[in-house]
């Protein structure tokens, strides 16, 4: 078994004890030392002795990670998700007390249910009143902070949270915050600090390596385990694999790929990553094909997957097996999980699955044998015929007025690099781009994992920190435009140096919104009258023009005969160092 760290013969390294005059200056030497390449900072009185201490250090010589500024909390802690997608490394949010640990909201809870390794920071009210010491309250608004559990605010939300109360225990509980946001399943830390601590003087800090503190080697499956489920999927007649973030480790998604081109198992998928590439014979990209093949299910294998279906819509048979594997099957924080599974098996899908083709293996008969291929023939077939459809429909597609979101997606085809990173936030056309968008390549999309809107801007601009040279596109619709505070997101970006380019699939309105009104009053007066109160967006905003007002190239595009173009320029711009934002104009909601 693999242990995943290539240094770990090595004899350990001592601890060093490095130059720090304070406690703010002993902080940043901590994130340097666990490898911190970017603070997202949103400001507030109680970070001037970070700000200050981060000059002080590069002053003297001393390499501290940037800060880089966000103006909006929400884009700062979207940021430094997008950057642990591409890297797996956390990077730090620091926000303003109890107010700026609010107005992080939708973005924790993204942060959260995406399983997203993030350090985040709040100073505290400070804690003397007279001039007591240096860093104590100056100004009245010191008195409005001061909340008697600041750390509630996140307390369900956050794997781990603690307040530091003196330099000298920042030693340990650094280090230790960034491990509990590393291990699997990974999480966001939440950590507080007063004015006081950091600025009380030091004489130096004391640094552990991290390689003496990472996270655990992660388990492989229980063998007898992987027994049962091997025979289980050997003996289906009619099985379905699920999964979501299988594709977050490339040996995950390629050791998925031999199985079910082993076994002859169909596949489907949420997108959260790129599980099976698009295009392969095994995958179901097409929802409705998806949820017959569920209905009729002998068995389920649900690998990494947090919400394998909805069972008011779809749902497999009650006699139908169900295999799990996930390093989380419990689910302990989604309070009411419901999923009914025969075999829950808690194992990284990195090792487990490798693990099960070889059991499957073992299984192999002749009859099997036969079974397997037969399936793996009429899957082909059904993919090439699939293929076939969506062909015609996007040439119909292609010239209807307004813009159809099916030509967009196969303008997105025609421009996008293969190595291009997709971040992927438009909520009611999901469907649409899992079934039109392709991505071969492993790490070429990020679906937002969640609930909380505005996050794909703020997700690219740091995706794009972590690999400045590839091309990284935000999805969104026009709604979560709004919503990913775009000013912000876009200022920080140009500031940052890291372009990327916005494609808004633009309803005038929100139809996330207007489909429960349908569900749930089919036979309604909103349904009668074809009057959705509250999901309009009349006249909206010329959002190229705020593109454009924030230094970014800006299009809006209702002729469909101009997608390519637009989109061709505007990739042009980002890969001369502008952001590109392409408002294009889709049916109504």
């Amino acid at each position: 078994m693999s242990l995943h760290h290539p240094d770990v013969d090595a004899r350990p390294r001592p601890d060093e004890v490095v130059e720090a005059l304070d406690g703010a200056e002993s902080l940043l030497r901590l994130l340097s030392a666990q490898g911190v390449e970017r603070i997202f900072l949103n400001p507030g009185t109680d970070t001037a002795p970070i700000q200050e201490a981060a000059v002080a250090l590069r002053g003297r010589g001393i390499e501290v990670p940037t800060i880089q500024l966000c103006p909006d909390e929400r884009v700062a802690l979207a940021a430094a998700q997008g950057f642990w997608l591409r890297t797996r490394r956390p990077q730090v949010v620091i926000v303003h007390v109890d107010v700026g640990t609010q107005s992080l909201g939708a973005m924790l809870h993204n942060a959260q249910r995406a399983n997203s390794g993030v350090v985040i920071m709040a100073g505290t009210a400070p804690r003397t009143l007279e001039g007591d010491l240096p860093g104590g309250r100056t100004i009245a608004v010191h008195w409005q902070q001061d909340q008697p559990d600041q750390i509630g605010i996140v307390r369900g939300y956050v794997k781990w949270a603690e307040e530091l109360t003196m330099p000298e225990t920042l030693v340990n509980l650094v280090p230790r915050a960034f491990q509990v946001a590393r291990s699997e399943p990974a999480g966001p830390v939440y950590m507080t600090v007063a004015r006081e601590v950091l600025m009380r003087p030091t004489e130096g800090v004391r640094v552990i390596p991290p390689e003496r503190q990472r996270p655990p080697v992660l388990p492989a499956a229980c063998r007898d385990a992987i027994a049962t489920a091997a025979r289980w999927i050997a003996e289906a007649e009619r099985p379905l694999v699920i999964t979501g973030r299988v594709g977050r480790q490339r040996s995950s998604a390629e050791a998925m790929a031999r199985l079910v081109e082993t076994a002859g198992l169909p596949l489907a998928d949420t997108r959260e990553f790129v599980n099976l590439p698009s295009g392969h014979a095994c995958y179901l990209e097409d929802d409705a094909v998806a949820a017959d093949t569920l209905r009729s299910a002998d068995l389920v294998l649900l690998v990494d997957v947090e919400v394998p279906w909805v069972p008011l819509n779809r749902r497999p048979p009650e006699d139908a097996r169900v295999i799990q594997i996930d390093l989380d099957p419990v689910k302990a924080s989604m309070v009411n999980y419901g999923f009914r599974v025969d075999l829950p098996i808690q194992a990284d899908s990195g090792q487990a699955l490798w693990q099960l083709l070889k059991a499957v293996e073992a299984e192999r008969t002749d009859e099997r044998s036969a079974r397997w291929q037969r399936r793996a023939d009429e899957l082909a077939a059904a993919s090439r015929e699939r293929a076939r459809v969506r062909a015609e429909l996007v040439a119909q597609e292609r010239a209807t007025r307004p813009v159809s979101a099916v030509a967009l997606v196969d303008a997105l085809n025609a421009v996008l690099d293969p190595e291009a990173v997709v971040m992927e936030e438009v909520t009611t056309n999901d469907v649409l781009v899992r079934e039109h968008l392709r991505r071969e390549r492993p790490d070429t999309i990020h679906a937002i994992s969640a609930a909380g809107l505005g996050w794909a801007l703020g997700a690219a601009m740091g995706a794009k920190l972590a690999e400045p040279a590839r091309d990284v596109v935000a999805l969104c619709g026009d709604g979560t435009f709004v919503f990913s505070s775009p000013v912000a997101a876009l200022w920080a970006a140009r500031d940052a140096g890291a372009p990327f380019l916005t494609v808004i699939l633009n309803n005038q309105g929100y139809r996330a919104a207007k489909f429960p009104v349908v569900t749930l009053f089919p036979d309604g007066a909103s349904v009668g009258r074809q009057d959705f109160t509250g999901v309009v967006i009349a006249d909206p905003p010329d959002y190229a023009a705020v593109a454009r007002a924030c230094g970014a190239h800006g299009e809006r595009v209702e002729d469909p005969d101009r997608l390519v173009d637009a989109l061709t320029e505007a990739l042009k711009a980002v890969r001369s160092g502008r952001c590109g934002v392409v408002d294009v104009i889709l049916d109504g909601i």
